[in-house]
Order: structure tokens, then sequence, then C-alpha cells
């Protein structure tokens, strides 16, 4: 199951615009997304969304910030700060921390939305150097959560979770 913030649609325009003028085409079957965990394990999967659910669907929606882009390597992401998305996935790490894969299981460094990946890198460099000087900061709004399986390609809703009701 991955695990995503549940962001407001209108919010993630820009990103999905940016996604499906960069992205290679035969891979870009997703929308543009902020993932907090890219594999809990299925053993856990209906423990794992009820917890979320018991412990912040009282809380207000959060607004993250959009910080300039960066470099993936093979693509280009932007950058995000959200203190209070951090600690909720701190405190999910450290809950379900023995049966995270190693990906999951180390801290969340650079939450970020990709706009664009699977590149040359020089492509990559060449689409950061466009979008640098064009970028502003804005802010976004995370609802909740969201949770996916996935089949190797598109991923498929399980739920969602909404911070507040």
């Amino acid at each position: 199951m991955i695990v995503t913030a549940w962001i407001k649609p209108e919010d993630l325009d820009l990103f999905n615009r940016l996604r499906a003028a960069l992205f290679p085409k035969e891979r870009n079957y997703l929308s543009a997304h902020v993932t907090l965990f890219h594999h809990i394990p299925s053993a856990v999967r209906q423990e794992f969304i009820a917890d979320c659910h018991d412990q912040y669907s009282g809380r207000p929606p959060l607004t993250m910030h959009v910080k300039a882009p960066f470099l993936l390597g093979g693509g280009v992401a932007y950058s995000l700060e959200c203190e209070e998305l951090s600690r909720i996935r701190a405190k999910l790490r450290e809950q379900f921390a023995p049966v995270l894969t190693a990906q999951d299981d180390r801290p969340w460094n650079r939450p970020h939305i990709t706009v664009q990946n699977k590149v040359d890198p020089g492509e990559a460099k060449r689409t950061l150097a466009h979008l640098q000087p064009r970028f502003e900061p804005c802010t976004i709004e995370a609802r909740g959560l969201s949770f996916y399986r996935y089949d190797g390609g598109p991923w498929h809703l399980l739920d969602r979770r909404r911070f507040a009701g």
C-alpha cells in the first residue's frame, strides 16, 4: 500500500500540467502526489488505515509550503515544507517501524511533488534551469491521507481519511 497526502485537486493543477508536459508520456499515468510511504505491507494495511483515522481525523487540514524546484537526478521535483505532516509521518514511521521497508524506515528529509522523472540527467538540468526563474512560492492544502494499492501501473484508491470532518 502507498500512502500519500490527500491534496485539494485544484492545488495540484499546476503540477499536473507540468507532469503532462515534462514526464515521458508512457510513464505519466499518475496524478501529481506527495508520497509519505511507498510500501505498507498488506498484513498491516487495515490497522494502518484505522490508526491514521483514529489519530488524525480531528485535526484541521494542513498548509504545505511549496519551495523551489530541485534535481532528482533523472528528473525535477518541487520541495515541500510542512512540519505537522512531517511529524505525522515520523509518528507513523515509529509506530510501524518493524514492518517498513528500508526506503520507508528513514527520516522524511525532502518531501516533494515530482513533475519530471526517468529522463536523461541533461534534460532534467535543462528543465530545472527553465523552472527555477519562473518559480513563485505558494501553498497547497492537505485534506487528509490517501491509501492506494499498487499493481505495477496506475494506483487503485483503497481509502481516504479526512483530517477534519
